[in-house]
């Protein structure tokens, strides 16, 4: 009867440590070398991109860390070599991880899903997420709305994507053209505004659009070290405020000689549009931007400048306040 119960309690045991994500390791780990076969790809492929939100989620109760380090060891992808990307989502997230083949699009996701191990292998090639059917059937795959992620950021990367722009994704978790506009102003911003000595950015988000996220990673502007002030407007002040294409502000500020200068700053979709055709998916209309990402003066402009002292700096960042109509750039009533 011991005996039994000893026998029990090892079953017991061996069953919770499995759902903490390591006895199904071997399970993950084969899912790995059966994608790899799949994809006819071995270690260390410089054509093999790992993406996964490891970093981020929780799986069976424990982070994901595990996985991710038995995927490199499988794949040889690393983050110094460039071909190992994350994407952030919440802890309750399902895990997710893809290998994907940088010559065709060829991919194969492997998810956690009600404590097992799925995968979806599929074509998220250029061509396949230029086309409005792909995206029409998402919601049938088990990645569902990380497909978008997935299908964005990996052939981004696969075409030479800038490494920060990558990483903006990131932080984002996906890339579209609202994300591609905060990078571009980010680097407008750099371009045309350097710093000096004992100066630093605030960048004043109004109107809030996905361009934000890209301000807190190429610039290191956060809300937390009030690098980035959001302020969200409705659509009837957006329409009173007298500069086109209103995107934003930034703030160059030196804050021992309580004093700076500021920008406000356009942002113009449409050439950004022009680049694709007609009603292409985002995901593929993020492609066609590659090639102009450094030429941020195409698509960004300085509608006003303006100096700051501490009063109307003050009157800018904080709440209740409309900056546009503290720099006089709304219509007056």
């Amino acid at each position: 009867m011991q005996r039994l119960a000893r026998l029990l309690f090892t079953l017991v045991l061996l069953l919770t440590v499995g759902f903490s994500g390591h006895v199904f390791a071997d399970t993950f780990e084969k899912n790995v070398s059966q994608a790899m076969q799949n994809l006819n790809l071995s270690k260390g492929d410089a054509g093999l991109l790992v993406l996964t939100n490891a970093p981020y989620i929780k799986a069976d109760g424990a982070n994901a860390l595990p996985w991710l380090n038995q995927a490199q060891e499988k794949t040889g992808c690393t983050v110094g070599k460039g071909n190992l990307l994350f994407f952030q989502r919440a802890q309750s997230h399902p895990f997710r991880l893809m290998l994907f083949r940088k010559t065709d699009g060829q991919a194969v996701i492997i998810s956690r899903v009600n404590n097992n191990w799925v995968t979806d292998t599929v074509n998220i090639g250029p061509d396949t997420i230029s086309k409005a059917a792909f995206w029409e059937k998402t919601d049938t795959y088990h990645a569902g709305r990380d497909m978008f992620t997935l299908a964005s950021m990996a052939n981004v990367w696969a075409k030479g994507g800038p490494y920060d722009f990558l990483k903006s994704a990131e932080l984002h978790n996906h890339i579209c053209p609202g994300l591609t506009s905060g990078y571009l102003m980010a680097h407008y911003i750099l371009d045309h505004f350097p710093l000096k000595d004992g100066e630093r950015y605030t960048v004043v988000a109004c109107p809030v659009w996905c361009k934000e996220d890209a301000f807190q990673v190429v610039m290191d502007c956060t809300p937390g070290k009030k690098g980035l002030v959001v302020k969200p407007i409705s659509d009837d002040q957006k329409k009173q405020i007298t500069v086109p294409n209103p995107a934003g502000m930034v703030l160059v500020w030196d804050a021992e000689q309580k004093r700076g200068r500021g920008a406000a700053l356009s942002f113009s979709f449409d050439p950004l549009r022009a680049l694709s055709p007609k009603d292409t998916p985002k995901a593929a209309m993020v492609l066609a931007a590659l090639d102009h990402l450094d030429q941020p003066d195409r698509f960004v402009s300085t509608s006003a400048e303006f100096n700051l002292d501490e009063k109307r700096y003050n009157a800018i960042t904080r709440a209740g306040s409309n900056p546009w109509a503290v720099v006089g750039l709304m219509e007056t009533q």
